[in-house]
């Protein structure tokens, strides 16, 4: 059930239908490599989103490209909105989807950049005195076991971290159309590596992608297809199936939620 394509007239009983859930998928406009579309995030999250939703009946806000991607900013169609914005943006949505009759809301993000942005807003929430539940997962994480069957199935060890035989599969998959696999230069997915000796320690630096991977493409998607790209979104899809029916069978969040913001006070 996309949230646009519903009337006002139809909008209590969708509710009613997904047991007072709505998902909010997230990406970003960045490069992905030469081949793919800067909105690859954005349909594979959708994607996977209606195609959860098909077993799992959940309205899905409009997809949302406000996430963080500050280390893509030097590279051509990128939207990198400041942080402020981001957290405040994200944090009105919620509330506005809260207030058309929402009280679960699932941040689904396609976008590794988002890993620590959509935690940390999260974070906020003992803060925030709001009274619904927000969760937070990230579309291309996958389990040792799930890993491993898509590598039986597809003969390919490595994924990519970006643009590589994932992504580029999943479109195949999803838009072969946006492909272009003849504009693709593997040289540009090298890891350059450039602050390795600060991260050997542990340390953390905002600059750490842009070090290894410059030129906004990290993988080898020379082995992807579109038949590779059904095996990993139907994992995907499975595993958001599994979590949103954990979601709607929640009945602690929403009690603790009331019990801490009441003592919270």
């Amino acid at each position: 059930m996309l949230w646009e394509e519903l009337s006002a007239n139809e909008f209590d009983a969708c509710i009613s239908k997904s047991e007072g859930v709505c998902v909010l998928p997230m990406g970003v406009l960045e490069k992905h490599g030469d081949h793919l579309p800067l909105g690859t995030d954005m349909y594979i999250v959708t994607e996977v989103a209606k195609a959860a939703a098909a077993v799992s009946p959940t309205v899905i806000f409009p997809y949302y490209f406000l996430g963080q991607i500050a280390e893509a900013r030097h590279v051509k169609g990128t939207i990198a909105a400041s942080h402020r914005l981001l957290m405040d943006a994200l944090l009105e949505m919620c509330d506005e989807i809260h207030r058309n009759g929402f009280k679960k809301i699932l941040l689904l993000s396609g976008h590794g950049g988002n890993v620590h942005f959509l935690p940390f807003f999260a974070q906020m929430f003992p803060g925030l005195n709001r009274p619904y539940a927000v969760y937070t997962y990230f579309v291309h994480n996958t389990t040792e076991e799930e890993s491993n069957r898509i590598k039986t199935i597809t003969g390919v060890d490595d994924m990519g971290m970006h643009a590589g035989f994932g992504e580029t599969s999943l479109m195949m998959h999803l838009r072969p159309d946006l492909v272009h696999m003849d504009e693709v230069n593997v040289d540009e997915s090298i890891n350059l590596d450039r602050l390795s000796e600060v991260e050997k320690t542990g340390a953390y630096t905002g600059f750490g992608w842009y070090a290894k991977f410059p030129h906004h493409f990290a993988g080898d998607p020379s082995q992807a297809s579109a038949e590779h790209g059904k095996v990993i979104f139907d994992v995907a899809c499975n595993r958001v199936v599994e979590i949103l029916n954990a979601i709607k069978k929640d009945d602690k969040s929403l009690p603790l939620i009331e019990e801490y913001n009441e003592l919270a006070i």
